[in-house]
C-alpha cells in the first residue's frame, strides 16, 4: 500500500470520527446528556492522534529518503498519546472503583454502542492497509513496518476495545447488578492499551536512535 493510499484512508477515518464527534456533542447538549457530550470530546483526542498520522504521511511524501525515521517519529508521538489515554482510563477506573457513582445505564450503553459502530467502520476502512503492513512485516526486516500507520490502527482498536468491554460491563451492571464490573473491566482494558503503547514506543525508539 503506497503512502498516498494510507493518507487517504487516514483522512477518511478522521472525517468519520469528526462527524460522529459533532453528532454526539450536538445531541448531548440538546438532550443534556453528559455521557454523550463527554464521549464526543473524547473523540476529539483521537482526531488529534489520527491527524499526526495524516501529517506524517504528507511529510513522508516530500522526504521519501527519510521515510522510515519519519514514520517512526509519528508512531512514537502517537504512542505517547495512546499511553496517556490508557493511564487516564486506569486512573478513572480506580477512582470509580473506590468511589462508586450512579450509572445511567441506558444512556451509557447508547454511547458505547455508537462508539463501537464508528470504530468498527474505521477498522474496516484501515484493515486492508494494516494487513498489508503485517504482510510486509513477514517478508522484510521488522524495522520496515510502518509504525506511523500502526499507531493510528492501534488508536482505533483501543477505542473499539474500550467500547466493547464497556457494553459488556454495563449490560452486566444493568441486568445482574454487577456494577463493580464497569470500573474493573475498564482497568483491564486500560492495561491492555498501555501494553500496546509500550511496545509501540519501544519499536519506534529503536529506529529513532539508530
Amino acid at each position: 500500500m503506497d503512502n498516498k493510499t494510507l493518507k487517504n484512508k487516514t483522512l477518511l477515518v478522521i472525517l468519520v470520527t469528526i462527524a460522529t464527534m459533532c453528532l454526539e456533542i450536538g445531541y448531548g447538549i440538546i438532550s443534556h446528556s453528559m455521557a454523550l457530550t463527554a464521549d464526543g470530546f473524547h473523540m476529539a483526542t483521537h482526531v488529534l492522534a489520527l491527524s499526526i498520522t495524516y501529517a506524517v504521511c504528507h511529510i513522508v511524501a516530500k522526504c521519501a529518503d527519510k521515510e522510515e525515521k519519519i514514520n517512526a517519529l509519528g508512531g512514537y508521538t502517537s504512542a505517547i498519546f495512546l499511553g496517556l489515554t490508557s493511564v487516564g482510563i486506569i486512573y478513572e477506573s480506580v477512582e470509580r472503583l473506590l468511589n462508586p457513582k450512579t450509572i445511567s445505564f441506558n444512556e451509557a450503553i447508547l454511547v458505547s454502542i455508537i462508539g463501537l459502530v464508528v470504530n468498527v467502520v474505521c477498522v474496516l476502512i484501515m484493515s486492508d492497509s494494516h494487513h498489508h503492513q503485517c504482510h510486509n512485516h513477514h517478508h522484510h526486516h521488522e524495522h520496515k513496518e510502518n509504525l506511523n500507520f500502526k499507531a493510528a490502527y492501534l488508536h482505533i482498536l483501543a477505542d473499539a476495545l474500550t467500547s466493547l468491554t464497556a457494553i459488556f460491563a454495563l449490560l452486566c451492571g444493568k441486568y445482574f447488578g454487577f456494577v463493580f464490573l464497569d470500573p474493573l473491566i475498564g482497568m483491564v482494558g486500560g492495561l491492555i492499551i498501555l501494553k500496546w503503547a509500550t511496545n509501540l514506543t519501544k519499536d519506534s525508539f529503536k529506529i529513532l536512535i539508530n
